[in-house]
């Protein structure tokens, strides 16, 4: 089932969630397969419990049953990669690289865990384990820390261990490593 029932959604996220085309859902909207409200504007709104009706209605499976990765990271194309491994072991991905985009993401999607990178400009690894330790709803989120070779950040990590579990795992990434340390993680 949906989450959040009742909260008005775009054709974008009903799309996202449904895992079909935006042009669908707008040709499902003007048929009233869907039913929806247009704005002023000509945009339709979807309530989520309709998209739930109509999700079962057609058979169509339960795609936002997936569960949320956070990663926090600035290297682009490590997000790339890493999400891309996430998408095929069924997770949907967050991604944030700062503290106020960590926070917005944790509070919209209750990610099961979080993957950073220690090389973070705007966001040190240090401050990030402490505000997650001081915060109730995130103290116990496991994290997996991809760290570039030996950065010195094992001492940090180690003392954060007595709050969550924490995986470490070091450049280049092996993918079946990587694969356990999400599977022990999850």
């Amino acid at each position: 089932m949906l989450k959040g029932d009742g909260k008005i959604i775009s054709t974008e996220e009903a799309a996202r969630l449904l895992g079909v085309s935006q042009q669908s859902v707008r040709k499902w909207c003007q048929s009233g397969k869907i039913h929806a409200k247009t704005t002023p504007g000509g945009f339709y709104k979807i309530e989520k419990i309709e998209l739930e009706r109509f999700r079962q209605e057609f058979n169509m499976p339960d795609l936002d049953s997936n569960e949320f990765v956070l990663i926090i990271e600035e290297n682009s194309d490590r997000v790339k990669f890493i999400s891309g491994l996430l998408e095929m072991l069924d997770f949907d991905v967050i991604t944030a690289h700062d503290m106020i985009s960590v926070g917005i993401a944790i509070g919209n999607t209750r990610p099961s865990f979080i993957i950073a990178g220690t090389n973070l400009p705007n966001l040190k690894l240090e401050y990030l384990l402490t505000s997650l330790a001081d915060n109730d709803q995130t103290k116990n989120l496991s994290m997996l820390i991809i760290a570039d070779g030996n950065d010195g950040h094992d001492d940090l990590i180690s003392q954060h261990r007595d709050h969550r579990k924490i995986s470490i795992l070091r450049e280049p990434l092996d993918i079946h490593q990587f694969k356990r340390e999400v599977e022990n993680l999850a």
